[in-house]
């Protein structure tokens, strides 16, 4: 990573806060998760997930449900809402 890429990221980091998960709400907002194991914290770069009514997460493309495994201890939002109509062919799709 060079220089400027890392202060890109870093004034996107300032921009855009990570938010504690009890803050989410099921309203269709697109989001990046951050996640925790046992080498650190990661960020997914590039995937989005979606929070459903039922409180699962499901990640957006390729349609997948976010597993306790990889259990996220953060959120920040993309600042766009899916459909309703899109947010249940996603899971459908995670399903099949």
């Amino acid at each position: 990573m060079t220089i400027k890429e890392r202060q890109e990221r870093e004034a996107h980091d300032r921009e855009n806060p990570w938010r504690p998960m009890s803050t989410a709400r099921p309203d269709g907002l697109r989001c990046d998760l951050l996640f925790d194991d046992w080498a650190g914290h990661f960020p997914t770069d590039g995937l989005q997930y979606f929070l459903d009514a039922d409180g699962s997460w499901y990640q957006i493309d390729p349609p997948a449900k976010v597993s306790f495994v990889r259990k996220p201890i953060n959120w920040r939002p993309s600042y766009v809402r899916m459909t309703p109509e899109r947010r249940a062919l996603i899971k459908k799709k995670a399903k099949g």
